[in-house]
């Protein structure tokens, strides 16, 4: 199965964060967005897994969570990977967390004597909101998200399912921040 961990936003942060979306897609050319039920922050890609790994997994996830705090996060900007001159992701960035940060480490650190490479690029918060699939074109000037905060509740081993109407995401093991 196809596996990553994310951590889970609140429904308003999504749903606003979907507003959002709307608003600018207009603005935007050659871009597939995301749909609403799908947008989260993801810690780490595992990609394809065997299903007797994910128990591992999940049990190294909450190790790495239950004596965590919820995390206090805020929108604060419009953005593309690897540059928003010529992106292949649109995304709505966040505002470091100390805390995010660490476990971010962490689940790279614990994660790799099970055989997941650790991510060598910096750690950026963000939500993927859109991924470029052709020319990338803006029209006019693109309005930042508003600036929210929000608490994060919940790290998730979530799967990934690809259908016709693109992926669908199923939680696997679900850690509560305190």
């Amino acid at each position: 199965m196809r596996l990553f961990i994310a951590a889970l936003l609140p429904r308003e942060i999504q749903a606003g964060i979907d507003e959002y979306i709307k608003t600018i897609r207009p603005r935007c050319e050659g871009v597939k967005w995301e749909r609403r039920e799908k947008l989260h922050i993801t810690l780490k890609f595992l990609g394809s897994v065997e299903d007797s790994k994910a128990k591992q997994i999940s049990s190294v996830l909450s190790g790495i969570v239950d004596d965590n705090s919820s995390i206090s996060m805020e929108i604060q900007r419009f953005g593309g990977f690897p540059v928003l001159s010529s992106p292949r992701v649109i995304f709505v960035g966040l505002s470091d967390n100390p805390s995010l940060s660490e476990i971010h480490q962490t689940i790279n650190y614990e994660l790799e004597p099970l055989g997941f490479e650790k991510e060598r690029r910096n750690f950026i918060p963000h939500v993927t909101i859109g991924r470029v699939k052709s020319k990338f074109r803006v029209r006019g000037t693109i309005p930042p998200p508003a600036r929210v905060r929000f608490e994060i509740n919940e790290i998730v081993l979530m799967r990934s399912v690809t259908g016709r109407e693109g992926s669908k995401y199923y939680p696997v093991h679900i850690c509560k921040l305190r």
